[in-house]
């Protein structure tokens, strides 16, 4: 199982400091499972020089360039900061800026020739769900993996943008039709296994639904893991799941 938390803009770097701290003094209760925490740009280095305290913690960054160096104000290079992982395709950053996906491709190169891990974020609207366009869109936002895949690990977020944010969620069906056929389209084009992970407005009270779907290999988590308490809450929910599930 993998637990992803995006804090997005949400946490400066005193903020994450903070949150760090207050995980280091909850130490006891994070076992030995994979945890990644994507914090923001700014708060990267410290958050990661602070959780040596989490064995298997990966820090990663939110987002990254296409491309590794040149006149690109405001961007980062995958390699300007150390990290071990790296979510690209988030649907803001599609919807707010535009992003299309040649320049995803672009980025998800980048990623998957320079960290362990990359998350590739996928999902359909609203309006696309409504016309029942939902497995054109995920096809056309998985078309442009490599047929090859080498040095890193992808991830798929399977996010659906209606739900982001937004407390509703689609049924557990819906979840395990979706991350069904991502896989499947997956394996066909690569002819690798991946795992898939859900996101969009899980909480405590959902996890361990969601994770009770036989396709669901971990979670995206975004507003939910702002706080120690509901981040902590959410994380033990999901452990408890997966103990009971062995």
């Amino acid at each position: 199982m993998i637990f992803a938390a995006n804090w997005k803009m949400y946490l400066n770097e005193s903020d994450s400091n903070e949150f760090v701290k207050q995980m280091h003094l909850e130490k006891e209760n994070f076992v030995d499972k994979d945890i990644m925490i994507f914090p923001s740009s700014s708060a990267i280095r410290s958050v990661k020089n602070n959780t040596h305290f989490l064995p298997k913690i990966v820090i990663g960054m939110q987002d990254c360039s296409h491309e590794l160096t040149g006149a690109l104000t405001g961007d980062n290079s995958i390699n300007a900061i150390e990290v071990d992982a790296c979510i690209v395709g988030h649907s803001e950053r599609r919807k707010i800026f535009n992003e299309s996906n040649e320049i995803i491709k672009r980025k998800l190169d980048n990623a998957l020739n320079n960290v362990a891990s990359t998350i590739l974020c996928i999902g359909e609207t609203k309006e696309e769900k409504d016309k029942n366009e939902t497995f054109n869109t995920l096809e056309n936002q998985l078309s442009i993996l490599p047929k090859e895949l080498h040095k890193s690990q992808l991830i798929i977020a399977y996010e659906p943008v209606w739900s982001i944010g937004t407390g509703k969620i689609p049924n557990v069906s819906e979840i395990n039709e979706m991350h069904e056929h991502i896989k499947k389209v997956i394996l066909k084009r690569t002819n690798k296994k991946v795992k898939v992970l859900y996101g969009g407005s899980v909480n405590v009270e959902n996890i361990d639904s969601i994770l009770n779907v036989i396709n669901v290999d971990g979670v995206l988590v975004g507003g939910a893991s702002l706080k120690v308490k509901d981040f902590l809450a959410i994380y033990s929910a999901a452990v408890k799941h997966l103990n009971n599930s062995i």
